[in-house]
């Protein structure tokens, strides 16, 4: 693709970068292929302007971040100069935004959640990228004039990859946002009473509080929750693990499903949300809270080695094929040069 003659877009993001993690990089990527990126970096001079907007009537309530954000978009959507901005987290500021028309919007929440403002800002946009296929299918029907495409999630793949010993005796799951708890853990007693020699590991976001009504429904022996994990630390709690499993009640992307399937872990999950859009026919997909379904699947696949690669392996395809940095900015180049022209002066 030529870079020289670059779509007229900004794009707005934190400029805090972890290395191989976060939908964050999507900026960072963008900027290293000549795009504008600016955004929340946490200087004086913004935390000072986020001060003042905040005392504001259309700012209260927005973290420092957001009102920066909003602020910086609207600027630049009200001169349309640059055309286009895109916002990469644009759930947070879409119903502030006073001009969308001027604005592409990449939605990562389920559309359950989007409300009738929502719905009201995205037919006023410019443009939406959804992260996963059923939003944009909803957003076409119900407003067809607004450009819309799905793009996924993008990965560092060369990172991401399977380890080179034989995996572990070992299930793990990641996270907690959207995720079916209690399916979760019915799963793991079942599992772990059925194989005795498996174990299970639960990482969670350190600043999560576990509550004591929740400690008492842990599975007594050989489940464990893990807390703080590096990049590093991450890579080998997929890779050197049979498999992952985490049930989802909703979801669109999941950071941990794309590096699991990169990772060459066969992942088993709930057929939810936007769930199928990653690669429905490389990953085991039950129906939400069907614990005894998941349960046979995993112990199929913990009972067979050649099973458990095979997966392993079409996974690992699935999400070099569709998931690599170079293809999901390709992607959104190309959405960017769909999209119309700064009119003529």
């Amino acid at each position: 693709m030529n870079h020289r003659l670059l779509p007229d877009v900004e794009i707005i993001a934190e400029q805090r970068f972890t290395q191989h993690q976060g939908h964050n990089l999507l900026a960072l990527k963008l900027q290293q292929r000549g795009y504008r990126c600016t955004g929340w970096s946490g200087s004086l001079v913004q935390k000072a302007t986020a001060k003042v907007l905040r005392r504001l009537p259309a700012f209260r309530g927005l973290n420092p971040t957001t009102a920066f954000h909003v602020w910086r978009g609207n600027r630049i959507s009200a001169r349309r100069r640059p055309r286009w901005v895109h916002f990469i987290w644009g759930d947070d500021e879409l119903s502030h935004l006073k001009h969308p028309e001027g604005c592409i919007l990449t939605l990562h929440q389920p559309m359950e959640l989007w409300t009738a403002a929502s719905w009201q800002q995205i037919a006023r946009s410019g443009g939406i990228i959804c992260m996963s296929d059923r939003e944009r299918v909803a957003i076409n029907i119900r407003c067809p004039h607004i450009p819309c495409v799905f793009i996924p999630h993008g990965i560092d793949i060369d990172f991401w990859q399977p380890a080179n010993p034989p995996p572990l005796r070992r299930l793990c799951a990641v996270g907690r946002y959207m995720r079916n708890v209690p399916m979760l853990l019915r799963v793991a007693r079942e599992i772990l009473q059925r194989h005795p020699d498996v174990t299970f590991q639960w990482l969670i976001h350190p600043d999560y509080t576990v509550r004591p009504e929740l400690v008492r429904e842990l599975p007594p022996e050989r489940f464990e929750l893990v807390h703080a994990y590096s990049d590093q630390q991450l890579r080998a709690l997929y890779a050197e693990s049979w498999a992952f499993c985490m049930p989802y009640d909703n979801v669109t992307a999941s950071n941990a499903i794309v590096e699991c399937m990169a990772s060459g872990t066969p992942i088993f999950t709930t057929r939810t949300g936007g769930m199928a859009s990653y690669g429905e026919d490389v990953m085991t997909l039950v129906e939400n809270n069907d614990a005894a379904g998941m349960v046979e699947a995993l112990s199929a696949c913990l009972a067979s080695g050649t099973l458990r690669a095979d997966q392993a392996r079409r996974g690992r395809r699935y999400a070099v094929e569709h998931f690599a940095w170079p293809q999901v900015l390709d992607q959104h180049e190309r959405f960017y040069a769909s999209l119309p022209r700064a009119e003529a002066a």
